[in-house]
């Protein structure tokens, strides 16, 4: 990297935010720096606008940018991280973990207009939430205006049952004691993990937001999905609002997912995939949002519900489906009504 690079690069600064009542952070870089420790482990970025040469990585030394709360992050630039054929021929470094780690509560990224951008990382934006009943590791987080580019995951904040496993993973028999202690009685009863998700373009090729825990909102964001699932929330009280969801399906569905042998009892996996994948939520909401679906063929169903009673499915745009849910168990139902397809209206609901 030139001294020209470098000077186009402004100084890290703290200032107070009155308004949030945290210590609020512009990340930049340092001139001439290739790192900076505090309050975050940062490598390469790029000012917007500035050119990216071939098979730049802002991971040095397996480093991404690590964020630790209680603060508000501002973005001062964007993020990027290209790798072309020959960088990953030759090994980039840095891996394919998250461009961005947190740990802590109370977080805050605005991302104030700019962008996350990875053609390799397998998560833009990702913490252990766990989602603990009482106790949950980390919570209050904020992600707002500015956009996500990634190939891999959005945003993803998971726990226990769905770490190293995706979200159509189900427990066998002997995780099941340790699911109940952990998150309550059928693992509805998680704590408050209270994450924002609003004013965000993300585009992804596998889901754009993977959230667990309580009290969840994704609003006014602008979503679009390679594959053929958008999003997956889990746990009470959570809100998807005013949001227009695409899901391009130009990915290969799905394939049959590996089923362990139900002698070991260590779990299984769900083979069913819609839009939106709804898990272990009572009362959850999903209101004013446009979901299309595209592709040759419909898709089953737009929204799936599991250990899910009493979803509220309502005011919503809904194409590209032939259905516009499907419970998957006897506990989950619905209250769907005023949703529309792309000519006429959804039936409406109030059970199965």
């Amino acid at each position: 990297m030139n001294t020209l690079f470098f000077s186009c690069l402004s100084m890290l600064w703290l200032i107070l935010d009155c308004a949030q009542a945290q210590p609020c952070f512009h990340v930049t870089l340092p001139e001439g720096a290739k790192e900076f420790r505090e309050p975050a482990k940062l490598s390469f970025v790029f000012p917007q606008r500035s050119p990216i040469p071939p098979g730049f990585s802002i991971f040095h030394n397996g480093e991404n940018l690590a964020l630790s709360g209680p603060a508000c992050f501002l973005l001062e630039l964007d993020i990027v991280r290209h790798v072309g054929l020959l960088g990953k021929f030759l090994g980039e470094p840095g891996g394919s973990g998250s461009l961005v780690e947190l740990e802590g509560s109370d977080i805050t990224l605005d991302l104030k207009g700019h962008a996350l951008r990875s053609n390799r990382a397998s998560t833009a934006i990702g913490a252990g939430v766990w989602g603990i009943l009482q106790k949950p590791k980390n919570r209050h987080y904020s992600f707002k205006n500015g956009t996500i580019d990634v190939g891999g995951i959005g945003i993803s904040m998971t726990g226990w049952q769905y770490s190293g496993e995706s979200h159509n993973y189900r427990p066998g028999p002997h995780q099941v004691n340790m699911a109940i202690d952990w998150y309550g009685p059928n693992f509805r009863e998680f704590g408050d993990t209270n994450i924002l998700l609003e004013n965000l373009t993300i585009k992804s090729g596998g889901l754009a937001a993977y959230l667990i825990g309580r009290n969840n909102i994704i609003r006014h964001c602008h979503i679009e999905v390679e594959g053929h699932e958008a999003i997956a929330l889990f746990g009470a009280n959570n809100q998807l609002i005013d949001n227009d969801i695409v899901i391009k399906r130009s990915r290969p569905r799905p394939s049959e997912p590996y089923q362990p042998p139900a002698r070991l009892n260590i779990g299984s996996y769900y083979s069913e995939y819609a839009a939106i994948w709804i898990r272990d939520a009572p009362g959850l909401i999903i209101r004013g949002n446009k979901i299309t679906i595209e592709g040759l063929f419909n898709a089953k169903e737009a929204i799936l519900l599991i250990n899910s009673p009493n979803v509220v499915i309502e005011n919503n745009e809904v194409s590209g489906a032939d259905r516009l849910y499907t419970a998957l168990d006897e506990q989950s139902s619905a209250h769907a009504r005023d949703n529309r397809k792309r000519f006429g209206k959804w039936p409406d609901s109030e059970s199965h």
